[in-house]
């Protein structure tokens, strides 16, 4: 349980969250722009049908209440996302002037799924979409929004802490202990 927490939540949708707020801060002042389409370049347009046909992926699963499938969905989302940051590196686009335009693009459309995925989330876990939200300063979206990339003209991010402190297996190895100390004393 703990090796999970600490891959999907701490691994995937914190540091997803937290490293695409930290570079629009650091290249961009905290606020990027809309992309526009002309300037779209790969994986863009893969990254951004991916992130659009998602929604449905979700309501079905959903409809059919299997709801640890649609969570799955979700969270292949958010690793698509790092995928994303690897392919497009937008630490070597910021090392080249020439390359701003591209960076803001790159950041925008990160940020636009992060907030996507996170009114996905929201009926699942509303504290850390809530959190999501306030970073990014958006709000939930509709489970049609979530299937149009691009509703907003920008996007300006605020600092938060950690989604999720991870887990230290030393630490926690005492305490399953204990518990199951416990219920054999109970039985």
């Amino acid at each position: 349980v703990a090796e999970r927490f600490n891959t999907e939540l701490a691994n995937v949708l914190g540091n997803l969250v937290s490293r695409t707020i930290a570079m629009i801060e650091k290249y961009f002042g905290g606020s990027v722009v809309k992309s526009l389409p002309q300037n779209e370049e790969e994986p863009d347009g893969e990254f951004k049908a991916t992130v659009s046909a998602v929604a449905a992926k979700v309501q079905a699963k959903a409809d059919e209440l299997r709801i640890a499938d649609a969570l799955t969905e979700i969270f292949t989302l958010f690793r698509r996302a790092n995928k994303y940051i690897d392919e497009t590196m937008p630490w070597a686009l910021a090392r080249d002037e020439s390359k701003k335009q591209r960076l803001n693009d790159v950041l925008y459309n990160l940020a636009e799924a992060v907030q996507i995925c996170a009114s996905l989330l929201d009926s699942f876990m509303p504290e850390t979409s809530g959190k999501i939200f306030t970073a990014y300063g958006g709000a939930t979206r509709s489970l049609e929004d979530c299937a149009t990339f691009g509703l907003r003209d920008s996007v300006t991010v605020t600092a938060v802490a950690p989604l999720f402190a991870r887990i230290d297996f030393k630490t926690l190895a005492p305490e399953i202990e204990k518990i199951r100390e416990q219920i054999q004393n109970i039985e």
